[in-house]
């Protein structure tokens, strides 16, 4: 009796083992992706009182997008996360400049590197008023959408993407892991 108890015993690991071994199989197909879409709404208007102070985050032929110099100085922090002290001066100057200027740049406080990423953490909170130059329309809403490919365990990488009317506005790419 003892050896057919074993037996069953062996035979139930065994399956466990490769059930395991299986339904854990990861996929390494590269072409797997993880999206996740949503609607990001828009300032509407562009309210003296609220646009009193400007800042100009991003501007081409097609596109402008500002942002309120308050709403920038409240979502500072947000681009800063690790390094305080250049928090602090960038803050500073923007004050600064802010007591003095109507129109602030976005591009006089940050490298051109980072201005999509700046460009982009306003979109995604939707703490920005966007104009259609060619068509003179305003701009309610946005579609984000982050992507995400994880490959083989420790490597990956992530971007969001920003639709305007189904077209590709800006692309970031956030994160890249190697293994």
């Amino acid at each position: 009796m003892k050896t057919i108890g074993n037996k069953i015993k062996l035979f139930f690991l065994t399956g466990f083992f490769i059930f395991s071994l299986f339904s854990c199989e990861k996929n390494n197909d590269p072409t797997n992706e993880e999206c996740k879409k949503f609607t990001v709404f828009l300032m509407e208007r562009e309210d003296y009182v609220i646009f009193e102070k400007t800042v100009m985050l991003f501007e081409n032929e097609k596109y402008l997008v500002k942002t309120p110099l308050n709403y920038f100085l409240s979502d500072l922090d947000n681009l800063f996360a690790t390094d305080y002290d250049r928090y602090l001066n960038t803050l500073e100057k923007i004050v600064t400049d802010g007591q003095n200027l109507d129109i602030l740049y976005a591009s006089t406080y940050f490298n051109s590197n980072s201005l999509d990423f700046v460009l982009a953490d306003f979109l995604e909170s939707g703490h920005c008023f966007v104009f259609d130059k060619q068509n003179g329309k305003v701009i309610l809403q946005i579609l984000v959408e982050y992507w995400g490919c994880n490959s083989p365990p420790l490597a990956g990488a992530g971007e969001r993407k920003f639709y305007i009317s189904n077209d590709l506005f800006l692309e970031t790419t956030d994160w890249i892991s190697k293994k």
